[in-house]
């Protein structure tokens, strides 16, 4: 799954979002649930989207807490169809 995303590491939060294989894979995304701000561990469901041709559920990639999630995705999925990383960036995690 990490082939499908794009992580950027600043000051030890790693910002994650969906990249441009992702995007054909799962095609127009209409929906999009973020885990909560708090602790995840590796593996546990990062987000959720609902796209034209897939639903599909990205486990975390590490350990950490989300200490900053994309709120606007969630309101506007179709953010996540776009290929600035502005707009397609997903979560920040700190890991631990």
């Amino acid at each position: 799954m990490l082939d499908n995303l794009w992580i950027e590491e600043k000051n030890n939060i790693l910002r994650i979002g969906v990249n441009e294989v992702f995007q054909e894979e799962a095609g127009d995304i209409a929906y999009v649930s973020i885990a909560d701000l708090g602790e995840i561990k590796e593996d546990d469901t990062l987000f959720n989207v609902e796209a034209a041709k897939a639903a599909i559920e990205v486990p975390s990639p590490f350990s950490g807490r989300v200490v900053a999630r994309n709120d606007q995705a969630e309101l506007k999925p179709s953010m996540l169809n776009s290929i600035e990383k502005e707009d397609n960036w997903v979560v920040e995690i700190q890991r631990s």
